[in-house]
């Protein structure tokens, strides 16, 4: 992806964490095995930069 497609992206996964938050809805879905990489990487403070995908690599 380039760089405007992971901001849309993350936009999306923003406005769907704005709504969760502010309504009664809750998906119930698991995280995959990207998205638990990506929510262990902020938790734990350490971001950096990917230079290759990493989808279906783990």
């Amino acid at each position: 992806m380039n760089v405007d497609q992971h901001i849309k992206v993350a936009q999306w996964h923003l406005e769907q964490a704005r709504l969760h938050a502010s309504s009664e809805h809750a998906c119930g879905c698991p995280a995959n095995a990207h998205d638990q990489k990506a929510i262990d990487a902020i938790e734990a403070g350490i971001v950096k930069e990917e230079k290759t995908c990493t989808i279906n690599r783990d």
